[in-house]
């Protein structure tokens, strides 16, 4: 957060405070996208079968009573009562019933915009999670208070917010019970910071109009960085897939397509002003490039965003 000091001699605004402190602990800025898209609580015929899809979302399914098939990829996942399923965006995945009774479920879609939570989610690769798995363990009592909320939903600004409360709690506890895997290989501190170190350039571009509508990577800063750290952009590059699991180009247009959504989800944004604000001079132009990103024109998204907030 920028600060303008009326004093135009101060330009530093922690040696204001560091000349008289005798300890301080400062935590780190935070700043957190979250969407919730489609939780449901559903009991379904033996007969019940949901055809192969995928979406940008990653997904939580849990089944409550009964058995149910589940493929992700191809490959089937007998979920029963306690056993939960984890897909990732573009994965595609189906589910049929497993048994002559039916079955039922819980399910929910989100979305988060979060360079330290990132990593761990598309650094594990596991898909089930079975009752007793330590991950169940851990994230079975905020999805069961979820439940609670479905079966008696209230949609007030309270409401939304204690739902906010609980799924923050739930993605903690994802971490710990990912951190907590058995696979689960740490990277080291040293690689992590340059990866954040790169993802904090990027995130700084986005808000840069002038640089937003840019394809060349180059212009986000990591040749800078490579040469503040003395390595080789490339080097930059592997250390950042090798965190975030995807390279720098497609973190950056993962910033601007959430950047552009919350723009979108503003009623008083016209298209062409909001593609203006992400630095295109094009409408169709930015109308083009939203699509390419979410499979959606951006007057789609807008239509489908409303229809959601009237449920």
């Amino acid at each position: 957060m920028e600060f303008t000091f009326l004093d135009r001699k101060v330009v530093d605004k922690h040696y204001c405070t560091t000349q008289y402190s005798l300890e301080e602990y400062i935590y780190p800025d935070m700043k957190t996208g979250f969407e919730l898209y489609g939780m449901h609580l559903r009991s379904v015929k033996n007969t019940w079968e949901y055809p192969e899809h995928e979406h940008p979302k990653y997904e939580i399914n849990m089944v409550l009573e009964g058995h149910q098939i589940f493929y992700v990829k191809g490959q089937p996942y007998e979920q029963r009562a306690g056993d939960i399923i984890i897909t990732r965006p573009g994965d595609i995945h189906s589910s049929k019933c497993g048994g002559k009774d039916g079955f039922t479920y819980f399910c929910l879609h989100f979305d988060i915009d979060d360079k330290l939570f990132l990593p761990f989610l598309k650094n594990s690769q596991d898909v089930f999670f079975p009752s007793s798995s330590k991950l169940s363990v851990l994230i079975t009592p905020y999805l069961n208070r979820l439940i609670q909320v479905c079966r008696a939903p209230q949609v007030n600004l309270s409401e939304k917010m204690k739902v906010h409360s609980l799924m923050f709690e739930l993605l903690s506890a994802l971490i710990e019970g990912l951190i907590q895997q058995d696979d689960y290989e740490p990277e080291s501190e040293k690689v992590v910071k340059i990866a954040y170190r790169i993802a904090e350039r990027i995130e700084q571009v986005v808000k840069r109009t002038e640089d937003s509508n840019s394809d060349n990577i180059d212009k986000v800063g990591i040749e800078e960085i490579a040469n503040e750290l003395n390595i080789s952009s490339s080097y930059c590059h592997k250390i950042f897939k090798k965190v975030y699991n995807m390279s720098p180009r497609q973190y950056l247009s993962f910033k601007k397509l959430n950047e552009a959504k919350a723009l979108l989800s503003e009623p008083d944004n016209t298209v062409e002003q909001i593609a203006y604000t992400m630095g295109y001079h094009d409408t169709a132009h930015f109308s083009r490039q939203f699509k390419r990103w979410s499979g959606l024109t951006p007057s789609q998204y807008r239509l489908v965003n409303v229809k959601r907030k009237k449920r």
